[in-house]
């Protein structure tokens, strides 16, 4: 990995673990790594399995109806999601962001596990699994999920129309606004 992608990874766990963000840290747990230390487990992890290229770590998050969660059950269910989902085989810091209306959680996972070096498999089946686990856990805690999830704008879709230029839905959405 360049200097610049080692920086982009901390730069990502610093933002999970901003103590502005995590009531000075509290709220920011390591699973099968330690917070501080995180970004120099998992590159050493990925050392030992000679995996040193590709995708550096994935950025997850979990966020909460507004004033449904403390931010104690909030982080608590962060973790027992984390550990449910990778806890078994990867390196997790886990944070709690308290700086919005709704309180949320951040994953920062290791792409390459510390069990047997196979690297995470970030596709729909892992979103939907997380989603599900997320959802089981939350309703445990008599907290509300979203029932009929929309479908999210792609990434290529979202950027089009955030720079002005015409998607195959920019019409549809014009005239539905001009309707209403």
């Amino acid at each position: 990995y360049s200097d610049s992608d080692l920086q982009s990874m901390k730069d990502v766990i610093d933002y999970a673990m901003d103590s502005d963000k995590t009531e000075k840290a509290f709220y920011v747990t390591g699973v099968n790594c330690t917070p501080g230390f995180a970004r120099d487990q998992m590159i050493n992890t990925k050392k030992l399995f000679k995996k040193e290229d590709g995708i550096l770590a994935f950025h997850g998050y979990q966020a909460f109806k507004p004033d449904e969660v403390t931010p104690e059950v909030a982080h608590e269910i962060g973790i027992k999601l984390a550990e449910k989902l990778w806890g078994d085989r990867f390196e997790i810091v886990v944070t709690t962001h308290l700086d919005k209306k709704h309180i949320h959680n951040h994953f920062v996972l290791n792409s390459v596990s510390f069990v047997d070096g196979l690297k995470f498999n970030d596709c729909n089946e892992s979103y939907h699994r997380m989603r599900k686990v997320s959802d089981d856990i939350c309703k445990e805690y008599g907290l509300s999920v979203i029932e009929k999830p929309h479908k999210a704008l792609s990434r290529m879709q979202y950027l089009a129309e955030k720079n002005g230029e015409m998607t195959k839905y920019t019409n549809v959405k014009r005239d539905i606004q001009e309707s209403m």
